[in-house]
C-alpha cells in the first residue's frame, strides 16, 4: 500500500511538472516531448523508413535528421502512428513541417505548402503464395474484377475500382496479416517494408509474400514545409541547399549502405535517391 501511494504521488508531481505537450492526448511518440520549445517535423511511423524502432530512426529519417542539422534548424522528427494526426498537426496547428508519401491536400491547401522530395520509393504488388499457389497475374484489368486489393490511404485506386477490385485501406501491416487471412488478394507496398516487417512481426512467415511481375507506381516521400509557420519558407529553402549537398558529398549514399548494406532493397533505395540530384 505504501508503494503505491509513493507511486500515486510521483504520478502526480510528474504531471504538474510536465509541460502541457507531455500531456496530449491521444498515441503520440515524440523526441520533442521534454523539449517544448522545438520545432517539430510530423511523420506517420513507416518502418524501416522512419521508425523508432530502427537504429537512428530509418534512412529517411536520418537523412531528414541531419539535413536539418546542417541547414541549422532547430527541429525534431515526431512519429505517429496515423496520418490523420500529421494532418492535423500541419493544418491545424501549423507545424513546421511534416514527412510522408500518399498525400492529399486540396488545391487551397498546396498553395500553403512547400513539398521537398526526400526519396522515391519503388512499390510492389505482392500476395499469399499459399492463397494462390500457381501465382497471382495481376497485368490483365480483368483478373482484377472481384478482388480485393489493400491500398494505402491517399494511394490512387480509380484503375483498380473501375477494373471490379474492391479496395481497402489501412497500414502496411495490418494488410500483410489480411493477406494472409485471406481477406485480401494483394496490396502494394515498398519490399524494403515488406521485409521487415515479415521479419519483425511474422517470421514464420518468411518467403510466403510474393512479388508481381505486374507494375506499380514509383511514389515520392516528402518533406511538406509550411508556408503559414513564421520560419516556413526560409526553413525550407536552407534544407533543401542541405540536402542536395548530402546528395552530392555522398552522405545519403552512406545512409543507405548503413541500413541496407549492398542488398537489392539497399541497391533499390540508392537508385530512388540519385534522381534527386
Amino acid at each position: 500500500m505504501q508503494r503505491f501511494a509513493e507511486f500515486i504521488f510521483a504520478a502526480a508531481a510528474l504531471a504538474i511538472l510536465l509541460p502541457g505537450s507531455a500531456q496530449a492526448t491521444g498515441p503520440r511518440v515524440t523526441t520533442a516531448l521534454f523539449s517544448p520549445d522545438k520545432n517539430e517535423v510530423h511523420a506517420v511511423d513507416f518502418p524501416p523508413f522512419v521508425t523508432e524502432e530502427v537504429v537512428d530512426g530509418g534512412p529517411i529519417s536520418e537523412i531528414v535528421r541531419i539535413a536539418l542539422k546542417r541547414a541549422k534548424l532547430d527541429a525534431v522528427i515526431t512519429t505517429h502512428p496515423l496520418k490523420r494526426m500529421v494532418r492535423y498537426y500541419l493544418l491545424q496547428e501549423d507545424a513546421l513541417a511534416v514527412m510522408g508519401w500518399h498525400f492529399q491536400f486540396s488545391k487551397e491547401q498546396r498553395k500553403q505548402l512547400i513539398f521537398v522530395p526526400i526519396s522515391g520509393l519503388s512499390e510492389k504488388f505482392f500476395y499469399y503464395k499459399p492463397a494462390y499457389p500457381n501465382g497471382l497475374n495481376l497485368n490483365e484489368a480483368g483478373n482484377l474484377k472481384g478482388k480485393h486489393y489493400g491500398a494505402h490511404k491517399g494511394e490512387e485506386k480509380s484503375y483498380f475500382a473501375k477494373a471490379g477490385a474492391e479496395v481497402h485501406f489501412g497500414r502496411t501491416i495490418t494488410m500483410l496479416k489480411k493477406l494472409r487471412q485471406g481477406d485480401l488478394d494483394f496490396i502494394c507496398a515498398p519490399p524494403q517494408s515488406v521485409e521487415w516487417l515479415v521479419d519483425r512481426y511474422m517470421p514464420e512467415e518468411k518467403g510466403r509474400f510474393i512479388s508481381t511481375e505486374a507494375h506499380a507506381e514509383h511514389q515520392v516521400y516528402f518533406i511538406v514545409f509550411n508556408r503559414k509557420h513564421p520560419s516556413g519558407e526560409v526553413a525550407a529553402e536552407k534544407f533543401k541547399q542541405a540536402l542536395s549537398a548530402m546528395v552530392s558529398d555522398g552522405t545519403s549514399a552512406a545512409i543507405s549502405k548503413k541500413h541496407f548494406g549492398d542488398s537489392d532493397n539497399g541497391k533499390m533505395f540508392l537508385r530512388r535517391l540519385e534522381t534527386f540530384k
